[in-house]
């Protein structure tokens, strides 16, 4: 485990930096923050994909949730059920990435969305069937930051359990109390 930096020591540290002060009170960068560089190389990608792209944010999301599912990293899903939950999608919706196959809020895009990020963890690649149906509902651009958004979420997945970074306050544990077998 990573210990967590005091608040105040993040709030200061992530500063010299660049982050403001809700990422760096947050437990993911009280504990990455041991590394100030990192984190705000992290932080600047994170607000990259975030907040200045083109990719819509239910797409962003769908792939973050299934991320989180599939790697059993309970800090990345549950404070995406919470990100998701702002931009009002449904808990079918949200919920719908433990069963992708059997949710019906879900077109055949979010389906192709969801297998992609499947596929990037099974074996680094999504597959022609998979690419040719996103190459049809999103522009280039769109498909780079779709590719580095389930790189980047599988990433910070790793380091999340690696580390053992607890929940913030606040944020609810699995949803429903099902969480990955």
């Amino acid at each position: 485990m990573i210990p967590l930096l005091p608040v105040d020591e993040a709030v200061r540290r992530g500063k010299e930096v660049g982050l403001d002060e809700r990422f760096s009170s947050l437990n993911a960068f009280r504990a990455m923050l041991h590394s100030s560089r990192a984190a705000g190389a992290v932080a600047e990608l994170l607000r990259t994909l975030m907040f200045h792209n083109t990719l819509n944010a239910r797409a962003r999301e769908l792939v973050i949730l299934r991320n989180g599912w599939r790697t059993r990293s309970e800090y990345e899903f549950c404070q995406h059920v919470r990100v998701a939950r702002d931009l009002k999608m449904t808990d079918e919706e949200i919920l719908g990435v433990r069963d992708p196959a059997n949710c019906r809020a879900y077109c055949e895009t979010d389906r192709a969305v969801i297998r992609m990020a499947d596929e990037l963890l099974d074996n680094s690649e999504a597959s022609v069937e998979t690419w040719s149906t996103l190459q049809k509902a999103f522009s280039n651009e769109e498909l780079v930051e779709l590719l580095l958004v389930a790189g980047f979420w599988r990433m910070v997945a790793g380091y999340l359990k690696t580390a053992k970074v607890p929940l913030d306050a606040g944020v609810a544990s699995w949803p429903e109390g099902k969480s990955p077998a």
